[in-house]
C-alpha cells in the first residue's frame, strides 16, 4: 500500500492502489486522476498519483503531486520522504535534510505506521543525518580558508555551533528582575576584572580558614531554606546540608562569628565590586556540595548583577553548566558568570566541593543604572520582597 497507515478506502480509490501495486502505473495515474476529478482529493489520493508518476519517470509531475498532499496533510510522512528524495536526486542536500527531518519528526508519535513506513522513516533518519555531516564538513572547509581558527574567532565559532545544531539558544530569564540590553554571556573571561588576579593569590589563605570553619562543625546551614511566607516547589535540596552555605556575609549583612573566623578572605574581597542593594545583597558564601549532590537546572533571580565562584576544594568529577557550556572548576581559579541563564552545577566525587560564592555588579550597568536598580529594588522588599537573591 501507499499510505502511511494502511487504513481503508472506498472501492475506486482501492482499484486504483490495486492497480498501483500491481504495477499498472499508467492504469493507476488514470484511475488517480479520475478521483480527484471527482473531487475525492486527499493527502493518500495525490500521494498514489506520484507514484503512478515515479514510476512513470515523470519526476516533475511526481513532485506537483506530492506538493499537493503536503498542502493537504503537511505532516503526512511518505510524502515528506519522497520530497526529500526528489530534492537530494536534484541536488538540493539542504532542502533535501529539511524534509526528511520533518519526517522523522512527524512520525515519531505516530502508532499506526506500518513495518514498511517504518523502515521508511530509519532510512529517512539515517539520510538526515548524512546529509547534515556533508554539510558541516562543507562549511567547516570553507571557513578554514577565512580563519576559523585564529584568535578572535571564539565567539564566531559559537554562533557556528548554533548553526550547525551543536548548541541551543539560552537567554537570560530572570525570576525577577530583568535590566534590557545587556550582552547574553554565559561565562566572562575572568582576566577583565582587574581585581581578580589578587583575590586567586588568596586562595591558599582562604583554604585555610574554610577548612578551619569546616572542622568546627559550626556555620553552615541548608542553602534552600523555606520561607514561610512564600510558596515551595518541591526542590530535592530544600532544607538540606547536601547543599550548604557557609555565610560571611547574607543579605547584605555580615554574619559576625563566621566573618571574624575568615578574616583573610574578609580582606581578599576588599576590592571586589560587590553587588550592594541593602536588605538583599551582597552574598559572600562558602557553598558546599556533598559527594553525589546534583543542583537542578535554574535560573537566578536578576541579570543585573553576576555570580562569582572562586573554586578552593575540588575533586574530580564536578563541574558548573551555564546554558550551552559546561566547566570543571579549577582551584584558585576564579568563575565568572550570568546566573539569569539557565544553570546546573553537581559533585559526582566521593568528596566535598567548595567554592567561595559572591555576587558583583554587571560590569555594563553604569554607576547611575546600578544606583537606579538598588533603588528599585529596595523599594521592593518595603513594600514585600523575596529576601536574598544569593545562588
Amino acid at each position: 500500500m501507499a499510505t502511511a497507515s494502511g487504513g481503508g478506502r472506498d472501492t475506486s480509490a482501492g482499484a486504483a492502489f490495486a492497480a498501483l501495486e500491481s504495477g499498472n502505473f499508467a492504469g493507476a495515474s488514470d484511475q488517480f486522476r479520475r478521483l480527484l476529478a471527482s473531487g475525492a482529493a486527499d493527502a493518500a489520493i495525490w500521494f498514489g498519483l506520484s507514484v503512478a508518476h515515479r514510476h512513470l519517470g515523470a519526476a516533475f509531475d511526481e513532485g506537483k503531486a506530492l506538493d499537493e498532499a503536503l498542502a493537504l496533510d503537511s505532516s503526512y510522512v511518505p510524502a515528506l520522504i519522497r520530497r526529500g528524495d526528489l530534492y537530494e536526486a536534484q541536488g538540493d542536500r539542504r532542502a533535501a535534510c529539511s524534509y526528511y527531518e520533518a519526517a522523522v519528526r512527524c512520525a515519531a508519535p505516530l502508532t499506526s505506521l506500518s513495518p514498511q513506513w517504518r523502515r521508511e522513516v530509519q532510512r529517512a533518519e539515517a539520510a538526515a543525518r548524512r546529509l547534515s555531516k556533508e554539510f558541516e564538513s562543507h562549511l567547516l572547509g570553507r571557513l578554514s580558508t577565512h580563519g576559523l581558527s585564529d584568535a578572535g574567532a571564539e565567539r564566531f565559532g559559537r554562533a557556528l555551533d548554533l548553526l550547525l545544531g551543536r548548541r541551543q539558544i539560552y537567554l537570560q530569564q530572570p525570576k525577577a528582575f530583568y535590566f534590557p540590553e545587556l550582552p547574553q554571556t554565559q561565562f566572562y573571561d575572568r582576566r577583565q576584572f582587574p581585581w581578580a588576579a589578587a583575590l586567586e593569590a588568596a586562595t591558599a589563605d582562604i583554604r585555610l580558614e574554610l577548612e578551619a570553619l569546616l572542622s568546627s562543625g559550626r556555620g553552615f546551614e541548608p542553602y534552600i531554606r523555606r520561607s514561610p511566607d512564600r510558596p515551595s516547589f518541591g526542590n530535592p535540596l530544600l532544607g538540606s546540608l547536601d547543599w550548604s552555605a557557609g555565610f560571611l556575609i547574607k543579605d547584605g549583612h555580615e554574619v559576625g562569628e563566621n566573618a571574624a573566623r575568615c578574616p583573610l578572605t574578609m580582606a581578599a574581597l576588599r576590592d571586589v565590586p560587590l553587588c550592594r542593594i541593602a536588605g538583599r545583597t551582597p552574598s559572600v558564601l562558602f557553598s558546599l556540595l556533598r559527594p553525589g549532590t546534583r543542583i537542578r537546572p535554574h535560573c537566578g533571580y536578576t541579570n543585573a548583577r553576576l555570580i562569582c565562584h572562586l573554586p578552593v576544594i575540588v575533586p574530580r568529577d564536578c563541574a558548573l553548566r551555564v546554558g550551552n557550556e559546561t566547566r570543571a572548576w579549577r582551584e584558585g581559579e576564579l568563575v565568572v558568570f550570568d546566573d539569569s541563564i539557565e544553570h546546573e552545577a553537581w559533585n559526582l566525587s566521593d568528596r566535598l566541593r567548595v567554592v567561595l560564592l559572591f555576587d558583583i555588579w554587571r560590569p555594563e550597568l553604569t554607576d547611575k543604572e546600578r544606583s537606579l536598580v538598588a533603588a528599585a529594588l529596595e523599594a521592593v522588599s518595603e513594600f514585600g520582597g523575596p529576601k536574598s537573591w544569593a545562588d
